[in-house]
């Protein structure tokens, strides 16, 4: 049977029909002449509707009949169309029957082949894979008895080599019923996974009793040896244990200093325990830079972060925690804190009550209280209160500044030198991370110190915990660790330092500011020598203000320095912008009743004023310009820089310039003052200097004065174009 090809099916075609079949006839509307049933009223109009509507279904069955007839000669020829294609469907079915017979047969053998195939592929990777586990077992049997027989000699590098060959061979083959069925010997009976395990303990404690042994005696070459050698066979961690001590060990050597320190004498010094914690900074800081690249590159990046530094910082805390209290045992800190904590202050009240106390002025009134010829002084009527000696306060704060200054030079080393561990590159140093060790590969390790580092006992419990739970262990990789631990963070010395700082800073500053600020007010004296006015007031109060600002900063603390920041703000405006302003409100209040009558005392009282407010006025005015400069020095980008992480700069150096808005208030408050002298002293003057001096001028024109004025105004415009040329 052959098929037909397109040539021989094309012959046939169907005639085109005089109505497509598919052709959409849309029906038929019907005639508007039909009437509205909801409008028929009456029996002849129903009548009519009905013979209308008759009329119009003969006509439709007519249509009907119509196109049945039109329609009966196409389907006719669709019916012979169809028959004519009959023997072409029934070739093709019939080719299809046998094109199906012939893909069943060849499929049959297809699919045989291919069982076969997968079958010879299936027992070929049997094979290899038996024939791995033998190769594997051979290897791991030779591995464990020359590893048996290097431990015996004590040749630990064979002993490593033959070590990481047994370790490198999968844990399911180690473990598995057929090594332990062909591995074990007469001298190594047991299984392969316990001999390699009682080994690797053997190697442990020898390496430990080495690198013990090489620190005491100053080794160096062997202590790095046997350092490299703990992760080869799989003791990574208790290898950091190890080292970790020693480093400890080192820190506790320096501790040892710190404690005879503590206890000679010397803490008379102003900054002793601040130098103290200094020192310990600097030697962790040392060590740190010492041997980070050492353990990093032996262990891989980041295990000097999560091995070793933890101890470290733990020994830094245990000393830090130790120099702190004997600080607060030492200089009385509680004793000074209660007493600031119980301190009221009442010199800035005193000063607005004797406001001409506080000037000497150089004339005497018969009947002022405060003048000198009435026997009293500038000062005599303020005795210096009794409270916390300000001396003692001021040294506390700059020695608990600059430990918080250590703690933050330290913080950021931390942050800096161990931060790059869980990234590619040391971006604190200016080089990679790589570059340093390859710098350092062949370094030995260094400094090392006579010191009791002996902890045998707990590296086998820790050993002991691992192999309970587990029984097999594999060497780890030298990648690095991507989880990083902020130290400084976590480290209870930096949160002692931080409770410090809200306990004990933060209020004894703010007493000491207002103090010192109330005690200018107090030795305030004016110097009208000098022009133009001023007073001690600005120097002294702006001498403090600085000073303050800048221990403040130097803490390195953005938590302290975002609350004394509002601190600072309110008590210079309220212990000195607005005790100024008080003081000459006050002034001119206890002096008015002098300015109402004439004579001598209305003249000196008017001097005095004047003097007094020229100089607070001046010192306003200064005070704005010193307040500026103070925060231009203090708040400078470099200063900044060196005190604070990157990451901080912006919210210090906002703080910081927020201290600018003082010197809108300066200048608000000499605005208003500048007022109030023009209002209760100049304008008065003005007012009776300008009546007496218009007294006898009249502005009222009598006949004769007009008629006088109009012919001036005549000449005047008669000689006005003439001025130009003169």
């Amino acid at each position: 049977m052959t098929v037909p090809g397109p040539s021989d099916t094309s012959t046939i075609k169907l005639e085109q029909s005089p109505i497509p079949l598919n052709q959409h006839v849309p029906p038929q509307q019907p005639p508007p002449h039909l009437t509205d049933l909801s409008k028929l009223t009456s029996r002849s109009a129903v009548v009519q509707a009905l013979s209308d509507l008759s009329t119009y279904s003969s006509a439709l069955e007519d249509e009907l009949i119509s196109l049945f007839e039109e329609s009966e000669p196409v389907i006719n020829h669709a019916r012979r169309s169809i028959s004519a294609l009959a023997p072409q469907v029934q070739l093709i079915q019939e080719e299809a029957i046998v094109l199906e017979r012939r893909l069943q047969a060849s499929a049959s053998v297809a699919k045989r082949i291919s069982e076969r195939v997968r079958l010879l592929d299936e027992e070929r990777k049997r094979i290899a894979l038996a024939t791995d586990w033998a190769v594997r077992i051979a290897e791991l049997k030779s591995s464990l008895s020359l590893l048996a027989s290097a431990v015996e000699h004590r040749d630990w590098d064979m002993a490593t080599m033959h070590c990481r060959r047994a370790l490198s061979i999968d844990p399911a083959i180690r473990s598995s019923q057929f090594a332990a069925a062909v591995v074990p010997t007469t001298d190594l009976p047991e299984p392969p996974e316990t001999t390699l395990v009682e080994l690797r303990k053997t190697m442990l404690t020898a390496f430990t009793d080495a690198f013990i042994k090489s620190t005491q005696n100053k080794d160096e070459k062997q202590a790095s040896r046997f350092f490299k050698l703990f992760p080869q066979v799989g003791w990574k961690k208790e290898g950091l244990e190890v080292y970790s001590s020693f480093a400890r060990s080192m820190v506790r050597e320096k501790g040892r200093s710190i404690s005879d320190s503590l206890g000679s004498g010397k803490a008379q010094h102003p900054t002793h325990f601040a130098l103290l914690l200094t020192s310990l900074f600097e030697h962790l800081a040392m060590l740190i830079d010492m041997h980070q690249p050492v353990v990093d590159r032996h262990y891989g990046a980041g295990h000097f972060s999560h091995g070793v530094m933890p101890g470290l910082q733990e020994e830094c805390d245990r000393l830090g925690h130790r120099i702190m209290d004997s600080w607060r045992e030492d200089r009385n800190v509680r004793r000074r804190l209660d007493e600031v904590q119980a301190y009221r202050f009442t010199g800035a009240v005193v000063a607005t009550k004797t406001q001409q106390s506080t000037f000497k002025t150089s004339f005497g009134v018969p009947g002022r209280t405060a003048s000198p010829a009435a026997g009293s002084t500038a000062n005599s009527s303020f005795d210096e209160p009794s409270g916390p000696d300000g001396r003692e306060v001021d040294r506390i704060l700059t020695e608990l500044a600059a430990m918080s200054s250590r703690w933050g030079l330290y913080r950021r080393f931390l942050q800096s030198r161990l931060a790059a561990e869980s990234g590619d590159a040391d971006t604190a140093k200016g080089r990679t991370l790589e570059s340093e060790r390859a710098a350092q590969a062949d370094e030995p390790l260094k400094d090392f110190r006579r010191a009791s580092l002996d902890r045998r006992s707990s590296i086998a419990s820790s050993v002991n915990a691992t192999f309970g739970t587990s029984a097999d262990q594999d060497v780890e990789d030298n990648a690095p660790i991507a989880t990083r631990v902020d130290h400084a963070a976590e480290s209870k010395l930096g949160q002692e330092v931080l409770e410090s700082m809200q306990i004990i800073y933060i209020p004894m500053e703010t007493w000491y500011l207002r103090n010192s600020l109330e005690k200018a007010f107090r030795i305030d004296q004016p110097d009208t020598t000098c022009r133009p006015y001023t007073s001690s007031i600005l120097d002294d109060a702006f001498y403090v203000i600085r000073t303050v600002v800048a221990r403040i900063l130097s803490t390195s603390s953005l938590t302290t320095l975002n609350e004394m920041v509002r601190v600072v703000r309110t008590s210079v405006e309220e212990e000195y912008i607005e005790v100024l302003v008080r003081k000459m409100e006050t002034l001119w209040r206890g002096i008015s009743g002098s300015m109402t009558v004439d004579g001598p005392r209305k003249d000196a009282a008017s001097r005095e004023m004047r003097s007094v407010f020229i100089t607070y006025l001046n010192v306003l005015d200064m005070s704005s310009n010193y307040m500026s400069r103070v925060v231009a020095e203090v708040g400078h980008e470099q200063t900044l820089t060196k005190l604070f992480d990157p990451d901080e700069m912006d919210e210090a150096s906002c703080l910081v310039n927020s201290l600018s808005g003082l010197v809108n208030r300066f200048r608000s408050s000499l605005r208003t003052e500048i007022e109030h002298l023009f209002t209760q002293l100049t304008l008065p003057r003005l007012r009776g200097l300008l009546v007496e001096t218009y007294r006898d001028v009249s502005y009222v024109l009598d006949d004769e004065g007009y008629l006088d004025a109009e012919a001036g105004m005549a000449l005047d415009a008669l000689l006005k174009p003439w001025e130009v040329y003169q």
